[in-house]
């Protein structure tokens, strides 16, 4: 059996010795690793004028550095009676699905203790609820205070199947700390349906908090960078990645069963990082070579990082499969638009972001590959202020800021649910 099999994925503790997790994973000389799990082996929208604290102003265009500077907006006459009349501050509850990004691996960078290879998912930009992180469930409670399911503080990695050694490792997700996050590092498209089904994660969790069918709930879908950084030819991969076919099909089955089970929700389906970006990024960085000093090497990524002419073949073929990946997102958001459920929407957020562009510790510097924390910051700060614009809107440059802005919610704001349509 090979680590991250479609159907099971597992997680690991740490501190844990090199050959113990050797062991349980993939052997280096064999394999080409899935975001995190390798490391262990080497031990905004907009751009207006912010305004001071306290300022009031006419807020529908008002931008920020915090929220608390925003004018108080009255709650609404009526309540909302479906998915498609929704304002941020109608949402009870927030979950999220994804991979290592989701799970917020290696946000907060080098640390002195052996949380280095933790995963930070109090500040993980879509499902992370710590205390002060800038995050899109922590920006729309500013709004809902009593809003449940933010993941809080880390622990070690919840990654996906280590095969025989699976007595190795923590079998299950850890509730207190990911709440209703329940990516998974190294996660794959066909690993989306373990994170949600009624025998694995999201469904028992909801139902154990007595969450109300009526209740309005936000999930933030964020998959395929794992299957675009296994797409060259010498990555070695125990799995070929989805083609677009399988990809959209493993995205569909997710989604569909969160509309069956989980009943009043919004899917923000978004798109993907422009991962080969990641080449420009890095190169003669030394801010890379801390944990492993050789220059420019990551092995969770190998096909961005191939040197010369192979490089830029196989970097032309991630961005492809990239847009083809963001194609078929966009697809289904489509259908889910068209068919206009009553208790159930998916909405489309691309991530245009020139990752070339951004300072090198947009990335984790333990391996120049994860978002940092502030990278974070600007991806939830992105997704919060294009949640109640229209679908060109969204398709906005994603600027780096060090201080992100934020959009201050105005009492006409909702969440267009059928904007995509026409693209």
């Amino acid at each position: 059996m090979t680590c991250f099999q479609p159907q099971r994925c597992l997680g690991y503790n740490q501190p844990r010795g090199l050959q113990s997790l050797v062991d349980s994973c993939l052997p280096l000389s064999q394999y080409s690793m899935t975001p995190l799990i390798v490391l262990a082996a080497f031990a905004t929208l907009a751009t207006s004028t912010s305004v001071p604290f306290g300022k009031r102003t006419t807020a529908a265009s008002i931008t920020v550095t915090s929220l608390t500077q925003c004018p108080d907006i009255a709650p609404r006459s009526s309540a909302a009676q479906s998915v498609h009349d929704l304002r941020p501050d109608d949402f009870s509850v927030v979950m999220a699905v994804g991979d290592s990004i989701t799970a917020g691996a290696l946000a907060k960078g080098r640390q002195i203790t052996n949380d280095t290879l933790s995963e930070w998912r109090g500040v993980s930009f879509g499902g992370g609820g710590d205390n002060g992180a800038l995050t899109i469930p922590n920006l729309i409670k500013y709004y809902s205070p009593t809003l449940q399911g933010g993941a809080v503080g880390h622990h070690g990695a919840e990654g996906c199947d280590a095969g025989k050694s699976a007595a190795l490792l923590r079998t299950s997700w850890d509730p207190p700390v990911d709440q209703l996050d329940g990516a998974l590092s190294g996660a794959y498209s066909s690993n989306l349906l373990h994170m949600v089904k009624a025998s694995d994660y999201l469904v028992p969790q909801v139902e154990a908090r007595n969450i109300s069918a009526s209740a309005f709930k936000y999930l933030n879908l964020q998959i395929g960078t794992n299957e675009l950084c296994q797409v060259c030819p010498g990555s070695m991969s125990p799995l070929t990645p989805a083609g677009a076919d399988a990809f959209e099909k493993n995205v569909r089955v997710a989604m569909e069963y969160v509309r069956t089970h989980i009943p009043n929700t919004v899917v923000n389906v978004m798109g993907q990082l422009h991962v080969s970006d990641i080449y420009a990024l890095t190169l003669n960085q030394p801010y890379c070579s801390k944990i492993v000093p050789l220059p420019h090497v990551n092995f969770e990524c190998a096909c961005a990082l191939l040197p010369g002419l192979s490089g830029d073949v196989t970097r032309a073929l991630m961005d492809d499969l990239q847009t083809e990946f963001d194609a078929r997102l966009l697809k289904i958001v489509q259908d889910y638009q068209r068919k206009n459920y009553t208790d159930f929407a998916a909405i489309w957020q691309p991530l245009p972001v020139p990752l070339a562009q951004y300072p090198i510790y947009a990335l984790s510097d333990v391996d120049c590959f994860h978002p940092s924390e502030k990278f974070h910051g600007v991806l939830a700060a992105a997704g919060w202020n294009r949640l109640t614009l229209n679908a060109t809107a969204r398709t906005e440059t994603i600027k780096w800021q060090d201080v992100p802005t934020l959009r201050c919610l105005d009492e006409a704001d909702r969440i267009s649910t059928n904007g995509t349509l026409d693209q």
